[in-house]
């Protein structure tokens, strides 16, 4: 992440389009312009950048479809696809069970972790316990109870601490952003995040003083994978995204993406 102050982009209109026939032929994505790097963020010059923005201008491309971008705040994002105010949206959104009630999810296109982290003065021990419903290893909640855990809004962490992590506070933020500024102003004693995320502030002089204290084992409430999402019964659209992120997988796209944006490979 380059900015610790999310800002939300005015104005920005932007057409994805690629080889399209008719006028119809368009298909409404919902983005965010929160920044939410290496996934996707709109920089100074009011242009979308990251993995997710070139892997949706590849999938329109490839569907033969203009693709018209919506941008609205990150958690605004589900219910204007369920509100049909757009056709599928993307915004590293990891495919849950909870999730899949109210969506469809497209196949992944990548997968991510989940790092705790806090300050390296904080010398508390955090280890791993049993899940009590089977689920493998968690983050020791006897460790962390009393202490306050920022999450984003509506995130498979948000939904991780409050099933496994009840003795902790639960402090949710709008953005990443956010919560990770609420780290340094001392506000929180941790933050649940995605690794990929965290890894840009851990490099940068303002994370110099923090550190990951425990890589969280993966389990289903964290997610199954990165998709896009598509409205339930919507069968039309997840088919032809699928289609697409098929096509991309197998001519080796997405792996150039991923490692271009994830991976930093030349």
């Amino acid at each position: 992440m380059h900015s610790f102050k999310s800002k939300i982009i005015a104005g920005v209109a932007l057409i994805l389009s690629a080889g399209f026939a008719h006028a119809e032929d368009t298909i409404r994505l919902g983005m965010t312009p929160e920044p939410y790097m290496p996934f996707t963020q709109v920089n100074s010059a009011g242009q979308w950048e990251g993995l997710e923005a070139d892997l949706s201008r590849a999938v329109c491309a490839k569907m033969q479809i203009k693709c018209d971008i919506k941008q609205m705040a990150w958690d605004g994002l589900i219910p204007s696809l369920n509100e049909k105010k757009v056709d599928f949206i993307i915004g590293a959104f990891s495919i849950t069970d909870d999730r899949r009630k109210v969506v469809d999810f497209s196949t992944p296109y990548y997968t991510e972790g989940t790092s705790f982290v806090g300050a390296k003065s904080d010398s508390t021990k955090i280890t791993t316990a049993d899940a009590p419903d089977g689920a493998g290893k968690i983050l020791d909640p006897s460790i962390v109870s009393g202490k306050i855990i920022g999450v984003q809004t509506s995130s498979v962490q948000a939904a991780y601490v409050a099933k496994y992590l009840k003795g902790a506070e639960a402090k949710s933020y709008d953005t990443a952003d956010n919560s990770v500024a609420d780290l340094v102003a001392g506000r929180v004693d941790y933050v649940l995040i995605p690794d990929l995320y965290i890894q840009t502030f851990l490099k940068s002089p303002a994370g110099a003083d923090y550190e990951v204290k425990l890589e969280v084992p993966k389990n289903t409430t964290l997610g199954e994978g990165v998709a896009y999402a598509i409205r339930k019964s919507d069968a039309d659209t997840l088919g032809k995204v699928n289609k697409a992120l098929a096509e991309l997988d197998k001519d080796g796209t997405t792996q150039k993406l991923v490692d271009k944006w994830i991976f930093d490979k030349k």
